[in-house]
């Protein structure tokens, strides 16, 4: 309702000032309604996916179960000083879009002040959500890395749990160079050759570009070394037992024993094979597809967009 709201009042402006025919409505204005719509359905996809996540990896946490609950609260709220501070921040990102780029919102030097301030509130109201589900997505993935650092018991051998939250920043980053896609290649498609963007535009989507990757690795580092540390302790463990089992099959062949020497051979198999074993397990906490996945969604934006660039040079008008 609030879109369809949204989108007839935006039309009702263009029609008063015939900047549209009625009943036409600008392609713009449903564009600047349903992209933050779709952000604030992803923040409440990963908001449940987060609480999945924490779920699965319940049984490697040292936690109760009312403390368990009271995570899994903190998982979908944002702190109340980060609401505000995404506020700020968005209203100014939203009026330097419009004041930097006027013609980009298909402002004119005719335009009314009606038309001006459609623009504004679209944009601010867009970037408010932008940069409150930022403030959500952060709060939410310092929680996880909070986790992974003070609260999971590592087991070297049951690492799949660990992989529970690697999906959830994966898709937090993927979402958000998702949402920024699309959101460019629609004013594209609907403004032409008259979309012109920012220099507050270019500074948000690199800065989305960096929160992106961010969101991905960062709250997986610190389990990433725990991993590690946990392998070095195994590794260690596997190497001792194997120059204990190296050292008696000598002493053995040494004093002649030839034949408890050679039932020692398995022995000597089975720590050599534990310290391969040891050796192969991934310190990395997340699966392969997943790390494929997220390159993927973070490449092709880039690839369609240098193609793009490349077409429109080449190709006549």
């Amino acid at each position: 309702m609030v879109v369809l709201a949204w989108v007839f009042v935006g039309s009702l402006v263009g029609w008063i000032e015939r900047r549209t025919e009625f009943p036409t409505i600008d392609s713009i204005l449903p564009l600047g309604a349903v992209l933050p719509a779709i952000l604030l359905w992803s923040m409440q996809g990963l908001d449940d996916l987060a609480s999945r996540a924490l779920s699965t990896l319940r049984p490697l946490l040292d936690l109760r179960d009312d403390e368990i609950e009271v995570v899994r609260a903190d998982l979908r709220r944002t702190p109340p000083a980060w609401a505000w501070v995404a506020l700020v921040v968005g209203v100014s990102a939203g009026i330097g879009s419009v004041v930097g780029g006027p013609s980009g919102w298909g402002i004119m030097p005719t335009s009314s002040a009606a038309t001006w301030a459609v623009a504004v509130v679209m944009s601010t109201s867009a970037s408010v959500v932008v940069f409150g589900f930022l403030a959500h997505a952060i709060h939410q993935l310092r929680l996880v890395d909070r986790l992974h650092r003070r609260h999971v018991v590592v087991d070297l051998f049951r690492l799949e749990p660990l992989y529970a939250f690697a999906t959830l920043t994966a898709r937090t980053g993927i979402t958000l160079i998702a949402v920024s896609a699309l959101g460019f290649l629609s004013l594209t498609l609907a403004l032409g050759e008259t979309l012109a963007l920012s220099a507050a535009d270019f500074l948000s989507a690199a800065f989305l570009m960096v929160v992106s990757f961010a969101s991905f690795i960062l709250p997986l580092l610190s389990l990433h070394d725990r991993i590690v540390a946990e392998k070095d302790r195994r590794m260690a463990e596997a190497n001792g037992t194997l120059a204990l089992a190296l050292a008696e099959l000598h002493r053995r062949i040494g004093v002649g024993e030839v034949d408890a020497a050679a039932k020692l051979n398995d022995t000597v198999a089975a720590a050599s094979s534990a310290v391969q074993v040891v050796a192969r397990v991934s310190t990395w906490p997340w699966r392969q597809e997943t790390l494929r996945a997220f390159l993927g969604a973070v490449l092709l934006p880039i690839a369609l967009w240098v193609t793009f660039e490349l077409l429109r040079r080449v190709l006549p008008d």
